[in-house]
């Protein structure tokens, strides 16, 4: 083969490469994609460019297989042409052979990737025109590539190595740092997504029900009390403790003695498993909670008891501690009809000043405490007070906190005879 045509060749193949390289970089560090395909029409172009943002890594696979591909053609031409035209020239290999190899490099990946990396979204766009005529010829080499390393693979590497290894969590936070970089996920999602990831390391102590705030039923305790105690729950589970709460003789869960009609509470004790307080939330849900609803007792390491978590303390964590908070607009929701949703943690004096209220809280910062103190006691769901203006009922507690309010206006007597008059007048 001729000088001429070798180096023609060469050229082309180099060419393609750059392009490839520039689309590698351009598909991890593209923004704003969304807006050019509004811009590009329904054309092919535009039609490749929704299927990148619609699954990135798919394109991004296909274009390390052709650059792969590129490089070992490249690889034997250049061999072929330090040996053979450059040598006939008189030209030394030890010579042409690192000048040729850093021209590769320079043209066929350093260039296109700092350009890709300047300009990522109009690079994106300009290779997919160079490249989209090319895809009748490219896709079947790409699929062909795909298909030669996967039986290659399959042939080479031993059965016992073939087993996917699990994710680590550095793999999985990259993951959604790069479906972040892409526009996948919106920064709210993510967040949830890494908060999540700390149920890993959590431990049943960090989600468990504390044990002051857990309901005690002593065994000696008189049949009236007994049932005073479990009428009075804040929780669905009641500790049955024998001479001390540190010797637990099992729980009772209050739901169901209630709806079997308040039986002597004796008969329904159930004991449940005991698990140190530094247990992993996860191994947890494996060996004890997996498959049932009902709780596991936490103790420390004299064996004195601690706390009790269970498949509810656990789904609490994740929905009201790892989801990161919404901001103010998220505190108090218009349900309509006078009737608003109020979040726990809201300013007392915010929601007074918003819904025209008189709400002489004191010390006290948020809506949930407030009603905490009003009640006087752990709350429980459906629980009422009033105060001047509006009725306000608990909608939400999770362990001793409240999570969110229900707030009803009261309806002014002024009011009413103005919609009074209305309903009998509608020519008013």
């Amino acid at each position: 083969m001729s000088l001429l045509v070798s180096g023609f060749i060469y050229l082309i193949l180099l060419v393609l490469l750059g392009v490839i390289s520039a689309t590698e970089t351009a598909i991890h560090s593209a923004r704003g994609l969304e807006e050019r395909l509004e811009r590009a029409g329904e054309g092919s172009v535009a039609r490749k460019l929704r299927s990148i943002t619609a699954n990135p890594f798919a394109q991004l696979h296909r274009t390390l297989l052709l650059s792969a591909t590129l490089n070992l053609a490249l690889a034997a031409l250049g061999l072929h042409l330090v040996s053979g035209p450059f040598l006939a020239l008189g030209w030394q290999p030890w010579v042409t052979a690192p000048l040729l190899f850093a021209g590769t490099v320079l043209i066929g990946d350093v260039m296109p990737k700092f350009l890709a990396a300047y300009s990522p979204s109009a690079v994106l766009l300009g290779s997919l025109r160079i490249l989209d005529p090319f895809r009748s010829i490219l896709d079947p080499l790409t699929r062909l590539a795909d298909r030669a390393t996967d039986a290659l693979i399959s042939k080479l590497v031993p059965s016992r190595v073939k087993v996917r290894a699990r994710m680590t969590r550095d793999e999985f936070e990259t993951l959604v740092e790069m479906r972040e970089e892409q526009g996948l996920l919106d920064a709210a999602e993510a967040e949830i997504i890494r908060e999540a990831l700390d149920i890993e390391r959590l431990t049943v102590r960090d989600c468990m029900v504390p044990r002051v705030d857990l309901a005690l039923l002593s065994a000696e305790d008189a049949t009236a009390r007994s049932a005073t105690v479990l009428d009075q729950s804040a929780g669905r589970f009641v500790v049955v403790y024998g001479e001390t709460p540190d010797a637990v003789v099992g729980i009772i869960d209050s739901l169901a003695w209630k709806l079997a009609g308040r039986p002597a509470w004796q008969k329904m004790i159930m004991h449940v498993p005991f698990v140190p307080e530094t247990m992993l939330v996860l191994d947890a849900l494996e060996k004890h909670l997996q498959h049932s609803a009902l709780p596991v007792l936490i103790v420390d390491e004299y064996g004195g008891l601690e706390g009790m978590v269970s498949q509810e303390e656990v789904g609490d964590w994740l929905l009201y501690e790892a989801a990161p908070w919404q901001g103010e607009a998220g505190e108090i929701r218009d349900l309509g009809g006078g009737r608003y949703l109020v979040d726990g943690g809201a300013r007392v004096e915010d929601v007074a000043h918003e819904l025209g209220l008189d709400l002489p809280a004191g010390s006290i910062d948020s809506i949930g405490g407030y009603v905490f103190n009003q009640l006087g006691h752990v709350p429980k769901p459906g629980e009422r007070i009033n105060v001047p203006g509006a009725d306000l009922k608990v909608r939400r507690a999770v362990r001793a906190r409240i999570q969110q309010v229900e707030l009803r206006l009261h309806v002014k007597k002024t009011e009413k005879s103005e919609e009074a008059a209305e309903a009998a007048d509608p020519g008013i």
